[in-house]
């Protein structure tokens, strides 16, 4: 499991879920978001401004790239 905290957001990455490669995305202390990190889109719930802000900061610091 890896697992990043931006912006009040908290994004988590399960090593064993099931494809394709996606985050499940938290605010407070709640998931909002599952989002699929190949193709970049929303697979359930809503994308948030601060979610979208986190995420893109995750993709620019290249966490997503390495497969876990």
């Amino acid at each position: 499991m890896s697992r990043w905290k931006r912006y009040v957001v908290i994004v988590v990455l399960y090593s064993t879920d099931h494809p394709p490669r996606h985050v499940h995305v938290f605010e407070d202390g709640k998931r909002v978001l599952k989002f699929n990190i190949e193709t970049w889109s929303v697979m359930e719930g809503q994308l948030t401004s601060k979610s979208k802000k986190a995420l893109m900061t995750l993709k620019k610091e290249k966490f997503f790239y390495e497969k876990s």
